[in-house]
């Protein structure tokens, strides 16, 4: 019997198979040989039980080529697994890389479609077939069905699977527009017969048949589908970014401080920026010292902050650099800081004494940057809703717990804990666990429909009374003073006075910058 070898490279869906051919009087038999495309081994998107979510920026350099080769070529050039690939980089698009990718939820869906090589939809993309089935896209099961996908994953216990899944409804919150609730009430079932009452939020999903199908979510943070009548186009959009927040809250009535935290790979549009002020300093021992706060934009060339993140634990006040990193989680440049503004009030040693109400009551400081963000929307500043009773607040921070520069957000009930009089802002406690690296990170409330800064996290209080974060609340006559900084009127706040900043940092070492 003779045998013979041939080998031969072919190329089956744009992947490169090495193929030895044998064959004898009783048949041919193939032999895959192995793969020569890289780029059809690994997927550029992390898997579901990563913790990374996005793709890197080289990832997605990467992809646009190919998909840019394989548009020249006519396509058919594409395995699957770019094509998967290509479904999530327009469902999330990626600042990472310029020109940015914008989001396309038609674009994301038509890849998916293209990568169904056997018929199968693949194990990675299970997700993103449910908000293909929630936003009409898709009919190939219920979108209640897929709720309940995303509903088991939230439900899961574990974080991860809850974060993502999460994360996921976010960004399809972001890619529909926003429901106005006045004049179209929400009802949770398609006749229209069950009002829903409690709804934080809404987004239009699908237009059938004289009816507006929504994602809303309940006061728990819970997604639900509820149904509409169908409205105008002006009063049906009301072309705001969504106001929509989807994790899984503290049971209600908890008692004492949880971890509530949970990861947010994209900032949603409905909320101000947060970023990572460094603090370097020189200690009264002579060793260096690195403090990270979070910082939030509260104009084009304005931060707000804590006020503590200017000091040494040890209370020195030997600053040796200030820099702001407003883009932590795209690798962003480190922005320097030209002035800063602190609480007129406010001492560090406080600290070391325990006057909580001194210490946190003024821990509130401004910070102007020698060069103004590109992007820098004025973001609404407001005092907390209600003194009474215990109400929700969102807080974006990079605890140093963490990795590094990762985002995390925290939903937490906010009760009013010490007045703070004349002087002192008013002092409220939260339900949920803080770590070094949140503090001053701002506190957010839904007031009216929008999100506004009440006021910044300070600290973290522990004795035989209290156990919890708290943080210093905005007023009236801060809030006017912010204004009168970020209009270049300095000289006339009562509330603030200018931190000499500059001096120190003159006087600074080279030795001991970052």
């Amino acid at each position: 019997m003779h045998k013979h070898q041939l080998k031969t490279l072919l190329n089956f869906n744009g992947l490169s198979l090495r193929l030895i051919a044998r064959w004898s009087l009783s048949g041919i038999f193939l032999l895959a040989a192995g793969f020569a495309g890289a780029d059809c081994v690994n997927s550029i998107y992390p898997k579901s039980a990563a913790p990374e979510l996005l793709a890197t920026a080289d990832g997605v350099l990467s992809l646009r080529k190919a998909e840019a080769t394989a548009s020249q070529e006519g396509g058919g050039a594409l395995c699957a697994l770019q094509l998967q690939d290509l479904a999530q980089l327009y469902f999330w698009g990626s600042q990472r890389v310029t020109p940015a990718v914008s989001a396309n939820l038609s674009a994301s869906y038509q890849y998916a479609l293209e990568s169904r090589r056997t018929g199968h939809w693949p194990f990675d993309l299970r997700l993103l077939r449910a908000i293909y089935v929630l936003a009409g896209l898709d009919a190939s099961y219920s979108p209640e069905e897929a709720l309940r996908q995303f509903q088991r994953e939230i439900d899961s216990g574990e974080s991860l699977r809850r974060d993502k899944a999460t994360a996921v409804l976010n960004q399809l919150a972001n890619l529909r527009p926003n429901l106005s609730l006045s004049g179209n009430e929400p009802y949770s079932d398609r006749r229209l017969s069950r009002a829903m009452s409690n709804i934080e939020s809404a987004v239009m999903l699908t237009r059938d048949n004289g009816r507006i199908r929504l994602l809303v979510v309940d006061q728990q943070g819970q997604p639900q589908l509820a149904w509409a009548r169908q409205a105008s186009k002006q009063q049906a959009t009301d072309g705001s970014p969504p106001k929509v927040f989807l994790q899984r809250l503290p049971p209600t009535g908890a008692n004492g401080a949880q971890d509530s935290r949970q990861q947010v790979w994209q900032l949603p549009r409905s909320v101000p920026h947060a970023g990572i002020l460094i603090s370097r300093f020189r200690q009264r021992d002579g060793s260096s010292y690195e403090s990270r706060c979070t910082a939030n934009p509260i104009s084009a060339g304005w931060l707000i902050s804590a006020a503590h993140c200017l000091f040494a634990p040890d209370g020195s006040q030997n600053l040796l650099s200030l820099r702001y990193v407003a883009s932590p989680l795209q690798s962003g440049a480190l922005s320097e800081i030209g002035a800063a503004w602190l609480h007129v009030m406010h001492d560090p040693h406080d600290q070391i004494t325990g006057n909580v109400g001194r210490y946190s009551g003024s821990d509130i400081a401004l910070f102007k940057l020698k060069l103004p963000l590109v992007e820098g929307e004025v973001s609404r500043l407001a005092a907390p809703q209600s003194r009474e009773l215990a109400t929700w607040a969102d807080s974006f921070a990079y605890p140093s717990d963490k990795t590094e520069n990762t985002l995390w957000l925290s939903r937490c009930r906010a009760s009013l804990w010490q007045p703070g009089g004349v002087a002192f802002s008013d002092l409220y406690s939260l339900d949920c666990l803080s770590h070094e690296g949140q503090s001053g990170a701002a506190l957010l409330q839904n007031i009216a429909g929008e999100s506004y800064i009440v006021g910044i996290l300070s600290s973290r209080i522990s004795n035989k009374e209290i156990n919890q974060p708290i943080f210093t609340a905005l007023n009236a006559a801060l809030i006017a003073d912010i204004g009168l900084l970020i209009a270049g009127d300095g000289n006339k706040t009562a509330n603030f006075r200018r931190y000499a900043i500059e001096h120190n940092l003159a006087e600074a070492n080279s030795e001991f910058l970052p």
